[in-house]
């Protein structure tokens, strides 16, 4: 019987602790009615969804919700010592401000304010951030058995992922409904009484009794170079507002034209066409930014390449991405591709030409 194993007074301290769990849970996982409804109000929902894409959407909102409360914990940490950019903040904020349809993206860019010499110092950061994350009750600790604990929701090297010498990958563990490993395979829990209490909790929080554990991963330039910055309230698709640095719009634009949409692929062409359908996806942006920024960050680009990355993203490889990937459910609703193609060639002579 469980209740025999948990004896005297470990009784009253195991169920103190899932009623933190509980509560804590409340606060650090989105409610899967509110997934549901922000999922049905994206731009490029108008003419409504099917039910699967509804599904879909929502699964991948739930890791959303976790990258976009990341961003506002390492901001309201780190204030301006770490700047943020890439897919997340141009599809869940910009493109949501300007009623384009975001594409889904799982992953959160940033770099630190200077220069430093070795990953050790940003990782000696990031040990003072878990320590203010536990101290201020936002982490779950999950009991392994009746002795031993794990915290979730803090930072971790990401040692899978971390290749290149410049640059920092990390990881956050986050309990989710839907993606990951379920949650007593990834923590190892042995003891059968540990996870029946811990899947009515979850039954009753969560509305599922196994959930997942899964990873949220971010990246920290260790280089900022000169890349431009510019501290702005953001406003998320969720609607929470927050103020941070990130990387000026304009300079990510002409980033994804120079290294993406106008560069010569040659015989690798093929192998580039899901990154060149991120970034003409992410150039719609184009219309709301500054062409005169965008041209000098830019410079001159090879009109030729971005034909023929274009023409190519039209070939039967490139209609494959663009047809059989979830991530763009929302701008499938709203555009061709052979339309979005050529808006954004347009998008692009205009704003390099001036």
């Amino acid at each position: 019987m469980i209740q025999d194993f948990y004896e005297d007074s470990r009784i009253d301290s195991f169920e103190q602790m899932l009623g933190e769990i509980r509560a804590r849970l409340k606060l650090l996982t989105p409610r899967p009615s509110q997934l549901a409804v922000v999922a049905r109000r994206l731009p490029g929902t108008e003419r409504g969804l099917e039910r699967w894409e509804v599904e879909q959407l929502s699964r991948g909102l739930e890791r959303v919700w976790h990258i976009m409360r990341l961003l506002r914990l390492l901001t309201e940490y780190f204030g301006d010592k770490l700047f943020f950019g890439g897919g997340s903040i141009l599809n869940y904020v910009y493109m949501v401000k300007f009623s384009e349809p975001p594409r889904l993206t799982f992953d959160l860019d940033s770099a630190w304010c200077r220069r430093v010499p070795s990953k050790r110092v940003i990782l000696k950061e990031m040990v003072g951030f878990n320590r203010w994350l536990v101290e201020n009750g936002l982490t779950p600790k999950i009991p392994l058995s009746r002795d031993r604990v794990v915290e979730l929701f803090i930072v971790e090297y990401d040692r899978d992922k971390d290749f290149f010498p410049e640059l920092l990958s990390l990881r956050i563990p986050v309990i989710t409904r839907y993606d990951g490993e379920p949650f007593h395979e990834f923590l190892g829990i042995q003891d059968y009484g540990v996870i029946m209490r811990l899947r009515r909790v979850f039954k009753e929080v969560l509305g599922v009794k196994d959930p997942r554990i899964d990873y949220i991963r971010f990246e920290v330039s260790l280089d900022p170079g000169d890349m431009p910055r510019e501290n702005a309230i953001l406003e998320d698709i969720f609607g929470s507002r927050t103020q941070a640095w990130i990387t000026r719009l304009e300079y990510q634009l002409a980033s994804k034209i120079t290294y993406k949409v106008a560069k010569d692929f040659g015989p690798d062409l093929n192998y580039n066409l899901h990154d060149i359908l991120k970034a003409v996806l992410d150039l719609r942006l184009l219309r709301y930014a500054n062409a005169g920024a965008v041209k000098h960050y830019a410079g001159s680009i090879d009109n030729g390449a971005v034909k023929r990355n274009l023409d190519a993203l039209q070939s039967p490889a490139g209609r494959r991405v663009w047809e059989k990937n979830h991530h763009y459910i929302l701008a499938r609703r709203r555009y061709a591709l052979e339309d979005l193609a050529e808006q954004v060639k347009t998008l692009i002579i205009d704003a390099t030409s001036k």
